[in-house]
């Protein structure tokens, strides 16, 4: 109740520095919260924001939870060969450090401008470190129990709903909590490059337009976006922590 207390009250020494920029700079720079708020109003209205954000929540939703699957597919499977393991981890380790945003004008060449795009780039951005999470925290399963449970006959759906998943959940989360967030960045970032909707296309007919009223609505509604998908990971993470005996 209390740490709810304060988050209702952190927004308004921001809405406070905020008003205060906005008075002692050009009004076309900052705009005043309230004109923001009525952008956004108007965004809604007028704009079709609520469309665009179904687009844009499709794709994410879509290209993270191909990405997921496919992390822990690929991972389980490099996790239980340790010849794969040494082979591809440290291809793994260098895809990771690279931008996600690096791929996008690939993607623009191999896919062209569709929704194959932005949920290609968070396939990419979410699958791979996910593998390498799964590898990283092979440092809790140890082989002996994998080849234990695969002598016992079990296939690779038990190994990760039993053994791997249970193990690895918590550092798993972390990296999805992360790149739930990232994921929003990049599809916001391909729609604003080469998309003619979602929010990022939104945003560039904001920019063409110096609307920076709009922009900074847009800014808000999608951080907003990002951070319930965090918790929603979040509140996942839990319900299984729970069924697996971690939390009381």
């Amino acid at each position: 109740m209390k740490n709810n207390f304060y988050a209702l009250l952190a927004p308004i020494p921001l809405l406070f520095i905020w008003y205060v920029l906005s008075s002692i700079t050009p009004h076309y720079l900052i705009p005043y919260p309230h004109e923001v708020g009525i952008a956004l109003i108007n965004l809604f209205l007028n704009g079709n924001l609520f469309g665009n954000i179904l687009v844009s929540l499709y794709r994410v939703i879509i290209g993270f939870l191909i990405g997921v699957s496919l992390g822990i597919l690929l991972g389980t499977i490099v996790l239980i060969s340790k010849v794969l393991k040494r082979l591809f981890y440290p291809i793994i380790s260098f895809i990771i450090v690279i931008p996600a945003f690096a791929f996008i004008p690939l993607l623009m060449i191999w896919i062209g401008f569709n929704d194959l795009l932005p949920i290609s780039a968070v396939i990419i951005c979410t699958s791979f470190p996910l593998i390498h999470s799964l590898i990283s925290a092979s440092k809790n399963i140890s082989h002996e129990m994998i080849d234990a449970a695969i002598t016992s006959g079990a296939d690779t759906g038990e190994l990760v709903r039993k053994i791997i998943l249970p193990l690895s959940i918590s550092h798993i989360a972390s990296i999805l909590r992360i790149e739930a967030g990232h994921s929003w960045r990049i599809v916001f970032v391909t729609e604003f490059l080469a998309l003619p909707n979602g929010l990022g296309a939104l945003m560039m007919h904001a920019y063409s337009l110096l609307r920076i009223d709009e922009m900074l609505a847009l800014i808000i509604v999608i951080g907003f976006l990002a951070l319930g998908f965090q918790y929603i990971i979040e509140w996942i993470e839990s319900i299984l922590l729970r069924k697996w005996g971690f939390m009381g």
